[in-house]
């Protein structure tokens, strides 16, 4: 009998660290992104994989706009696991132009075990975007003139997530006042300058918002923190950089005989 019973035990152990070790495989831990007007930028973070074996990432994003018809975008990412952990990254734009204000949301499923997660933008489970604006861009100096132009109302109260990194008002303004040379603070005044035109309702550019979207991207990838970050301009990154932000200076200096700096924009109270 107790041999018989060791021979059960054993094979009921056995089964017990099978199933373990199947509820423990092909897992996404977290998703986030980043997005605005132009595109997205994606990381999913995956644990428990087979070293060699492929996968299959789907994540649909949804822009509910405040009337009319969400817009759903789908995509998959495939890849094959290295390592038992790995992060895969996905940077894309809108199929569209979006001209509209609208919510992104998201999930994402790792296909071989059906684990699906929501996917975060800094944070939070939706992300609002304001695509449909009028408004005359302004200077960083505008801006940093907080007395007689204070920020929009959602960015003096939640502040901007700009690369996966989540900055406050007080922040922000300590960015814009950067006098440094490294090519993280030159980017950092101009896309923060950007960045909060869009905020208060200025008119969208094309080649600013895929400027926008290069920055954050580099800046996430190369965990890089607008405050805290030093890139030397001369370096291969450091011209990375300063690329968006030549483009986003053109930008923030908009053609001001056509339109007056910061006309139409909706500051805070």
């Amino acid at each position: 009998m107790i041999k018989k019973c060791v021979g059960v035990c054993a094979l009921v152990l056995a089964t017990m660290m099978m199933l373990a070790t199947a509820a423990r495989a092909n897992d996404i831990t977290s998703a986030t992104a980043t997005a605005n007007c132009s595109g997205y930028s994606l990381s999913v973070h995956l644990a428990n994989l087979t070293v060699g074996a492929s996968y299959e990432i789907d994540y649909t994003f949804t822009l509910t706009p405040t009337s009319g018809s969400p817009i759903v975008v789908s995509d998959k990412i495939n890849f094959v696991a290295t390592s038992a952990t790995a992060t895969e990254m996905a940077a894309k734009s809108w199929p569209n132009t979006l001209t509209a204000n609208y919510t992104l949301t998201g999930t994402a499923v790792l296909t071989s075990s059906g684990v699906t997660v929501t996917i975060t933008f800094g944070g939070a489970s939706s992300l609002s975007l304001t695509c449909g604006g009028t408004g005359c861009p302004a200077t960083p100096g505008f801006w940093k003139n907080t007395a007689k132009h204070p920020f929009p109302d959602s960015v003096e109260t939640s502040g901007l997530t700009i690369g996966g990194v989540t900055y406050s008002a007080a922040n922000l303004l300590t960015i814009l006042n950067n006098n440094g040379g490294n090519a993280v603070a030159i980017l950092g005044r101009h896309l923060v300058g950007a960045l909060l035109n869009l905020s208060a309702g200025a008119k969208h550019n094309v080649n600013a918002d895929a400027a926008i979207a290069t920055a954050e991207t580099l800046l996430q990838t190369n965990n890089l923190n607008l405050l805290t970050s030093d890139v030397d301009p001369s370096t291969v990154l450091g011209q990375q950089l300063l690329a968006p932000a030549t483009v986003l200076d053109g930008y923030n200096n908009a053609n001001f005989h056509t339109c007056s700096e910061g006309s139409g924009l909706a500051l805070g109270h």
